[in-house]
């Protein structure tokens, strides 16, 4: 999920609400298949739900033409969110990265 996040901060200002709806769906199968396989508790699950929510912000945000500075905005804030998510439940984020590959 680290992985996702930064490469989304990096394209921020050209990214398009497709790609992301197209990385969320990614994340949404790896959430799957790790809770599926117990790799993550259920908790860990519904928390980063939180994650793809702001996500899926991020992509109305851009569809709607919402000035990229705010879009940065909101991005830098999911990223907080998410790495208090990740200290709530240690090695989410590798365990999400290593089920994207």
């Amino acid at each position: 999920m680290e992985s996702l996040l930064s490469e989304i901060r990096v394209e921020i200002k050209l990214i398009t609400a497709d790609q992301i709806r197209s990385r969320i769906e990614s994340l949404v199968d790896a959430l799957d298949v790790l809770r599926q396989d117990g790799a993550i508790t259920n908790d860990a699950y519904l928390d980063a739900g939180a994650i793809h929510g702001g996500l899926m912000m991020l992509s109305n945000l851009i569809e709607v033409g919402i000035d990229r500075t705010e879009v940065k905005s909101h991005m830098e804030d999911l990223i907080s969110r998410a790495q208090r998510v990740e200290e709530v439940h240690p090695g989410l984020m590798a365990s999400v990265d290593a089920a994207m590959r």
